[in-house]
Order: C-alpha cells, then structure tokens, then sequence
C-alpha cells in the first residue's frame, strides 16, 4: 500500500516543478507540439524529466508503459473532452466575448485540475515502481528518461526529435541549476 502522504508530498514536488518548468517561453510551444503532433503525454514527459534530474531515478520503456497504463482512462474520459470543450470555446465567435471568455476561463481551470489530478495519479503509480536505479548524473537521466518514453511511443529518432528531447532536458537544468 502507497503512503497517502508521501504520495502527497512527492505530487507537490512534481506539480510545482511542472508549473515553474511550464513558465519557461519556449515550453508551452515545445509540448503542445509533441502533444498535438506526435501523441506525447505532457504530463508523462515532465514526470520523464522531473525523476531523472530531480529525484535521480532512471525509468526504462516498461516503467513508462506502467505510468502511462496508469493514467490512460484519466486521460481518454476527463483531459480530453476537457480539453476538446475548452478549445471549441476558444474559436466560437457567435458567443459574445463575456460568456466566452468567463467559460474559456473555466474550463482552462478544470482542464488545469485534471492535469494535477493525473500528476497525483502518475506520482501514486511511480512510487509504487518496484526495481528503479538512481544515479548522480541527473542530467543524463532525465535525457534518458524522456529517451525511454519517446521509444515507447515509437517517435522518429529524427534530428528535430533530438534536438527537442535536448532542448527539453536543457530547460529542466535551468530550472534545477540555474545560471548564477
């Protein structure tokens, strides 16, 4: 059984990282790229980076195949048709500005709670990993890490993969050891 505080604690850790990582300009455009084209899981690709450079763990394919299992009804019955309503929203132009943007408003906020529910979820599951390796070179397992997932999703090893991956992993050392 998974300690309810520790799940806790380790989801506010990770949810702070996330917001904090998801502030960087470049990001928001990165992810919702590799979202919108390739099918990647944000929350999974921040878990990806947060484990390897924050809590030095290594995750391999099948550890991602887990996490994502994990989450997969969360995502398919409450993100996405949350995130569906909130865009079909954003274009409606027959709504008059102060419906639409109140309702965008909303909607953004429950969408947002349904990404911190699924990062609980994600925590609850990675806690319960059995076998993780740790190791020094943060850096390297966060590199690894979102190597692992971008596999499992069978993404093209193309040079733009690589050098998203690169600039992914760059932002989270930013953010973890920023420049004096």
């Amino acid at each position: 059984m998974i300690d309810v505080q520790m799940t806790n604690s380790t989801s506010l850790r990770f949810w702070n990282f996330s917001l904090t990582y998801y502030q960087h300009p470049k990001i928001p455009e990165i992810l919702l790229g590799l979202q919108n084209l390739q099918g990647v899981d944000i929350n999974l690709t921040l878990l990806a980076l947060w484990v390897g450079r924050v809590e030095g763990t290594a995750l391999l394919k099948h550890h991602f195949q887990t996490l994502d299992s994990s989450i997969a009804d969360w995502r398919h019955n409450v993100i996405q048709p949350l995130r569906k309503i909130r865009q079909t929203v954003k274009v409606q132009t027959a709504l008059s500005s102060n419906f639409s943007d109140n309702f965008l408003g909303m909607t953004a906020d429950i969408e947002l709670e349904s990404e911190r529910i699924c990062q609980a979820l994600l925590c609850q599951e990675y806690l319960g990993l059995k076998n993780l390796s740790k190791g020094s070179n943060k850096k390297g397992l966060a590199a690894s890490n979102l190597s692992n997932y971008f596999s499992l999703l069978a993404l093209p090893k193309s040079p733009n993969n690589i050098e998203t991956r690169h600039k992914l992993v760059n932002f989270a050392e930013e953010i973890v050891s920023p420049p004096p």
